[in-house]
């Protein structure tokens, strides 16, 4: 690549070059989707359970994903999400939208960094426990879109393509 105020070449870090093709080179069509829980940690989860049915996905969006407040702090580029199931839950906003959680899962998905979530019955919708070893222990992961805090749980608060979504340790 050439600098442009000497006209002479800079290096470019291998890694930097390979994401940046990654991202540029990515068709939408086959971005990735969430994979499932292991099955000790979600029975439904289970080879032997009877799979749930995957209803067609909504619209697909790419958002771009942060996580701070903890030792681990990311910003995880450009995610491509739907609305979809996760762990045998329903996670989409009206219309099958996506959402800052199906975000989340998807970037986990991708970059593997390490995501602990559970199931509310109550409040049908996930809670964030732990990300990368970050656990709530008395505070909360909470999500932002465009840095506004979401008001409802995070399956069903909608997001749409180039929001940005943060989640929070508070």
């Amino acid at each position: 690549m050439l600098s442009v105020p000497t006209g002479k070449a800079a290096l470019v870090p291998a890694a930097g070059l390979a994401c940046a093709l990654a991202f540029a080179l990515v068709d939408p069509a086959v971005a990735p989707r969430a994979v499932a829980v292991p099955a000790a940690a979600h029975p439904a989860a289970s080879p032997t359970a009877s799979p749930t049915p995957s209803p067609a996905p909504g619209p697909l969006a790419g958002v771009r994903v942060a996580i701070t407040g903890g030792l681990f702090t990311a910003s995880l580029g450009i995610i491509w999400t739907t609305g979809h199931p996760v762990y045998g839950h329903p996670c989409a906003a009206a219309g099958g939208a996506p959402t800052p959680f199906t975000a989340l899962v998807d970037a986990e998905d991708e970059y593997h960094f390490g995501l602990v979530a559970h199931w509310d019955a109550t409040a049908k919708d996930f809670v964030v426990d732990n990300i990368h070893g970050d656990a709530a222990n008395g505070k909360k992961w909470t999500a932002y879109v465009n840095d506004t805090k979401i008001t409802t749980g995070p399956c069903a608060t909608a997001i749409k393509d180039t929001d940005k979504v943060k989640w929070s340790l508070e």
